[in-house]
């Protein structure tokens, strides 16, 4: 039993070692993820030129629709 007890020793201070470095592995990981979380965006940059394109064919479109609208006969009795 004298030659276990040194084994298990050993033993005991391998798996601590590995613990102490899991737990530092871990502490870098989030580390990692903060970085990357406060410099990267998730939204998508948008170029004032799609911006304002996209806004004239939305205000060309409801154009459209007033002039129909304006040369429509009325419907009904209202």
């Amino acid at each position: 039993m004298n030659k276990k007890e040194p084994c298990l020793n050993t033993l005991i201070l391998k798996l601590a070692a590995a613990d102490d470095k899991v737990y530092s592995l871990s502490e870098r990981l989030k580390m990692i993820k903060e970085l990357i979380d406060n410099h990267c965006t998730t939204e998508e940059e948008e170029c004032p030129d799609v911006v304002d394109s996209e806004r004239a064919v939305v205000d060309a479109i409801q154009k459209l629709y007033v002039e129909e609208l304006e040369t429509r006969e009325p419907e009904g009795d209202a």
